[in-house]
């Protein structure tokens, strides 16, 4: 049950911006509590969801890793870091660009992003029915608890590690090319309270949520 859950967490947060994602062997790196993922191709639409009209032209992550604290699985968060992200972008080209896609494209991630808050409510109320359609179909892999997937999801934690991002545009500027770059150390972002100490949040701690990131050598 522990690999399903896993498997969700990657392909939500990631399966958007990596190809080769493959989550379905995952038991021998979870006896551990860790699983490691090496030399990911970015997609070219990664960035679509961002509204801009700006595409990857190359990119991959070195390597990414999903800490799970197994032993303290209800208590302490979920960690995925990420290193060496490169990544190389420029502007979609005019004869590429097709708005309707687009427009598509972000109508489907404002779906998908309403019927996870649904059926996330769904099997939260309708759980002690056992005979109703959202608890049957969805309480066989959350068997841990809606709690679990709330306070996975309220406290992840996020490491971002050796980052370089270039850009290249020949096309704003006719017959004249011209680049720039950007290099990050480290990205992080994790649950904090309203002091904005770190802590481990619980999901039904109130309506507020507060998220703390700090960025290094920019």
């Amino acid at each position: 049950m522990l690999e399903r859950i896993v498997a969700w967490v990657l392909n939500n947060y990631l399966g958007n911006y990596v190809e080769n994602l493959n989550t379905a062997q995952l038991s021998v790196a979870l006896l551990q509590g860790e699983v490691e993922l090496e030399n990911l191709p970015l997609k070219k639409d990664a960035l679509r969801h961002m509204g801009l009209p700006i595409q990857v032209c190359s990119g991959y992550v070195g390597k990414v890793k999903l800490q799970i604290p197994v032993p303290q699985i209800r208590s302490a968060p979920w960690v995925i870091i990420i290193e060496q992200l490169c990544l190389v972008t420029g502007p979609v080209k005019l004869a590429e660009w097709d708005e309707e896609a687009e427009e598509r494209a972000a109508q489907e991630y404002k779906l998908s992003l309403l019927d996870a808050m649904e059926v996330r409510w769904r099997a939260e109320v309708e759980s002690a029915q056992t005979s109703s359609y959202y608890a049957t179909s969805y309480s066989s892999w959350l068997s841990f608890g809606t709690s679990l997937i709330a306070n996975i999801i309220e406290n992840l934690q996020l490491k971002i590690k050796d980052v370089h991002i270039r850009y290249e545009d020949d096309v704003t500027v006719p017959g004249q090319a011209f680049a720039l770059g950007v290099t990050v150390e480290s990205l992080t972002a994790q649950s904090c309270d309203d002091n904005w100490m770190p802590r481990f949040v619980g999901w039904d701690s109130g309506n507020t949520s507060f998220k703390l990131m700090e960025l290094s050598t920019f």
